[in-house]
């Protein structure tokens, strides 16, 4: 499995998958044999509709607005991560709808999965972030198939005991004052494109020959300054809190566990602009027109302000519904790396986009770690 697709399984802090993928991965052993096996979720009465998704999206506090309008839960499917969920709904099976990450949303739309969605019938959609509003690659004209519930940051946590920065910058994870004392993360979207944003490149998502070239050099310059690259957000909070590790990427839950921990360490608002990742909702284009009133309350239900509270104090993420953040204590979102105005909070960020050279860059990055 390539180390983009299981960041990609990562992002929303779902410490027991991550963990015990990463056993596999100690142990020798590989996901092949079963990712395609049925992964059960909570079953309900067939009127209701199916939500084909990553694991604890299904608690009850995550669609409590649904469950006071229907009585209960709707039924849930499980995947491992999206390249198993396309190859299952390629295969047959038909959710009402699902949760892709904006990045997946084209290849998914291409695939002729989505159908776009009426936005008059989310009662919570003008209280969506403006910003969240157009996510790159996420609608085509005036079609909308996709919308963001969900958002977080990817910057570098440092320990403010052990580190010495006049300005804060990507440029740390060059610093050769911390050699062997760096981690990052092993994946392409969440990794290499720290080096392409501290690069400079126009459009960290669409390079140039020449852009990807300098990218490769910064990604050689830094290899002998790592500790090691992970997918395991377990296992660099662990490095950080030991000293092993002084500075790394982390996504903005790290930092609030460690914080917890009571370690001194920040989250880094780089110069450079963090980059910000969006997950969402995704209406199937052959969900069950019986069901279809039922789908957009449950959609809805994903993008209300309650469950947008119970995201940012639990998962320590951004929620796409501003009136969210009314509901945290100002204290608990500084914490997580997040503010009481996420507008400007966000319009500092970049946003992750379809990978254009995504082969060419892994090919790249895989080389450069195999000691090119």
């Amino acid at each position: 499995m390539d180390a983009d697709r299981l960041v990609t399984k990562l992002m929303a802090g779902r410490l027991t998958r991550r963990d015990l993928h990463k056993a596999l991965a100690t142990s020798g052993l590989a996901l092949v044999a079963g990712p395609l096996l049925p992964r059960p979720g909570r079953a309900a009465p067939e009127d209701h509709p199916t939500f084909f998704t990553w694991s604890n999206y299904e608690v009850p506090e995550m669609h409590q607005p649904y469950i006071r309008k229907y009585g209960e839960s709707p039924n849930f499917a499980v995947w491992g991560d999206e390249e198993e969920a396309l190859t299952k709904m390629r295969a047959g099976f038909k959710p009402d709808m699902t949760m892709p990450c904006s990045y997946k949303v084209t290849p998914w739309n291409d695939a002729g999965l989505l159908q776009p969605m009426d936005l008059s019938r989310l009662s919570n959609w003008p209280d969506v972030l403006e910003p969240l509003r157009n996510v790159p690659d996420t609608s085509f004209g005036e079609n909308r198939p996709w919308v963001c519930a969900w958002w977080g940051l990817t910057s570098i946590t440092y320990r403010t005991d052990l580190v010495d920065i006049q300005e804060e910058s990507l440029g740390l994870l060059w610093d050769e004052r911390y050699a062997g004392k760096i981690a990052l993360f092993d994946s392409l979207i969440d990794g290499v494109m720290m080096a392409a944003i501290y690069s400079g490149a126009k459009n960290p998502f669409d390079m140039t020959k020449e852009e990807t070239a300098k990218v490769q050099e910064l990604l050689v310059k830094q290899k002998p300054l790592l500790r090691f690259y992970s997918n395991s957000t377990t296992e660099i909070e662990q490095a950080l809190a030991s000293g092993e590790v002084v500075a790394a990427t982390t996504w903005n839950d790290s930092p609030l566990r460690l914080l917890q921990q009571g370690l001194p360490v920040k989250f880094m608002q780089p110069k450079e602009g963090a980059m910000t990742w969006t997950c969402g909702l995704s209406l199937m284009k052959e969900a069950d027109p019986a069901k279809l009133d039922r789908t957009y309350d449950l959609i809805d239900a994903f993008l209300s302000p309650e469950t947008g509270e119970y995201w940012i104090k639990n998962f320590g993420m951004g929620h796409s519904n501003k009136k969210s953040f009314d509901r945290v204590p100002e204290d608990e979102l500084t914490q997580r790396g997040l503010s009481r105005q996420p507008e400007e909070y966000l319009k500092h960020g970049i946003f992750q986009a379809t990978i254009r050279n995504e082969a060419e860059l892994q090919g790249v990055f895989e080389a450069v770690k195999a000691g090119l």
